[in-house]
């Protein structure tokens, strides 16, 4: 019971680190994408600033030249009344007013001035045009506004036209732009805290958690920046944030409970297959293998096979697994002992040799070689009939198989390598390693009669193992055509493939073999 009560905190752990990671993975996702959506509002937003401080500043500059083109008497009734339509017209322009000599001398809302006071410095002069901020206005003191002046000519704004155009939580800052002077200044709106710099670049900024975008006018020397907090960006759809953390959350949910069941299918079929070999649930069957010279079966290659829950398991996938998680010694223990057992009869024979796969995990497992030896004694079967394939992944690890190889021959085995030609196999480890035979892998056996290239390979590998001394099997033969191909090759050289037969159980095979010695 503790065993399972820990994997059942395991898999709550998984799963709910699962959600956690999928939901913090949905959160980056959103916040990335709602980022993304809140930038492109804000450069509307920003867009939109911009034009309306172009419309603006059009307004001033038409309304300031058609003062000073009026052709009126300075501060005559006529252009009084002309001043004063203006400003009625304008949703913006809150009065005009005329100055000479530095002193104002009249304007719309009160008239001449019987005492012209001074005109106060400007915060910002632009070649003729000098810029107020903030400046109290004639007409009533306790309101401030921004005076545009240009050669004897003025135009009062009033701030809250700006203002109007907040979309909190979005905000505006206006700035009057020194293009000679690469500076800006603030004219209304709110304090931003970018440089000069990054306001004439116009380019997006982010900075203490709010995100700034600043464009300037091409025509008029004005720039505007757009602002907004990045949590507000991220809270605007919180429909959707919230969609994606939910998602992300069943995502990762999915993908753990998937994982849960993998592994844990993965640990049942591991414990499935360790208890079938164990139990001699697993089943031997025999391929045979041929002299081609002759056709007369000369022994056979051993084989396992498994039928886990009514469905057939491929050799492929147990044996790797077997391999992979460190209990292929058992597999490979089974199935000598079920061979000796089966065909013992068989290996009795002069002229007869079984063929068992065996792994670099096997030969260096403790008490294999004692375990067959007392096998074979007790079946009263010489160890030259009975051979090991060692595959080319296990002959890459030369350091730990080449003494049990050498063991191996000392006692008597034939030492193959199989799969030859798939990979690690070459020319120095056949000789350091003293094996007696190879088996040519059916990639290349498949190649005989097309034009590939590795059928070039195939006399290689012949004249190298005559030159060798080794005894040759040719796996995947399948047609005549192949084993013609062999047959010719050279003396001695044994075949084995579904056309000489599939695997069997060792009945069907004692009855093939019997057969054709008769």
């Amino acid at each position: 019971m503790p065993g399972k009560g820990g994997n059942l905190v395991l898999k709550v752990f998984v799963l709910l680190a699962g959600v956690g990671l999928g939901m913090a993975a949905a959160c980056w996702l959103a916040c990335a994408l709602q980022l993304r959506a809140g930038r492109l509002v804000l450069d509307r937003y920003a867009q939109h600033l911009e034009q309306n401080a172009d419309r603006l500043a059009a307004e001033v500059h038409t309304t300031l030249l058609t003062i000073l083109n009026d052709k009126l008497p300075f501060c005559s009734d006529d252009e009084l009344t002309l001043m004063r339509r203006l400003v009625f017209e304008s949703p913006s322009v809150k009065d005009i007013g005329r100055n000479r000599d530095g002193r104002v001398e009249c304007t719309a809302g009160i008239g001449r001035l019987p005492s012209p006071p001074h005109v106060q410095p400007a915060k910002v002069s632009l070649h003729d045009m000098h810029i107020f901020v903030d400046l109290p206005l004639l007409i009533s003191p306790a309101a401030k506004g921004i005076i545009i002046e240009y050669r004897g000519a003025s135009v009062v704004l009033n701030p809250d036209s700006y203002n109007v155009l907040d979309q909190p939580p979005m905000l505006e800052t206006g700035l009057v732009y020194d293009r000679q002077g690469q500076r800006v200044y603030h004219a209304f709106g709110h304090a931003e805290p970018l440089t000069d710099a990054e306001v004439i670049a116009q380019k997006l900024v982010e900075r203490n958690g709010v995100v700034y975008q600043p464009l300037c006018s091409a025509t008029y020397s004005v720039c505007v920046v757009a602002s907004e907090p990045r949590s507000s960006m991220i809270a605007r759809d919180m429909v959707h944030f919230l969609g994606f953390l939910v998602g992300g959350g069943l995502l990762g949910a999915s993908c753990s409970l998937t994982g849960i069941l993998f592994f844990s299918r993965q640990r049942t079929f591991q414990r499935s297959l360790r208890r079938a070999i164990r139990k001699n649930e697993l089943r031997v069957v025999y391929q045979p293998i041929v002299n081609l010279a002759t056709g007369s079966i000369v022994g056979a290659e051993a084989l396992a096979r498994w039928t886990n829950a009514g469905e057939e398991v491929t050799p492929d996938m147990f044996v790797a697994v077997a391999e992979q998680k460190g209990f292929i010694h058992e597999l490979t223990r089974f199935m000598v002992r079920r061979a000796i057992a089966e065909v013992a009869e068989l290996l009795r024979r002069e002229d007869f040799r079984l063929t068992i796969n065996i792994t670099a995990l096997d030969l260096s497992e403790p008490g294999f070689f004692s375990s067959l030896d007392e096998w074979l004694k007790t079946a009263d079967i010489r160890p030259s009939t009975l051979g090991f394939e060692l595959t080319e992944r296990s002959t890459a690890e030369q350091g730990l198989v080449s003494g049990a190889l050498a063991r191996l021959k000392t006692a008597g085995h034939t030492v193959y390598v199989d799969d030859f030609g798939t990979g690690y196999s070459s020319l120095a480890y056949l000789h350091e390693l003293d094996i007696d035979a190879i088996k040519i892998d059916r990639t290349f056996t498949n190649t005989v009669g097309t034009e590939a290239v590795t059928a070039s390979v195939v006399p290689q590998i012949l004249d190298m193992a005559r030159r060798l001394e080794l005894q040759v099997v040719v796996e995947g033969i399948e047609t005549e055509e192949q084993a013609r191909y062999f047959r010719q090759a050279g003396e001695g050289i044994l075949g084995q493939g579904w056309l000489f037969g599939r695997p069997v159980p060792a009945a069907d095979f004692k009855r093939a073999y019997h057969a054709g010695q008769s």
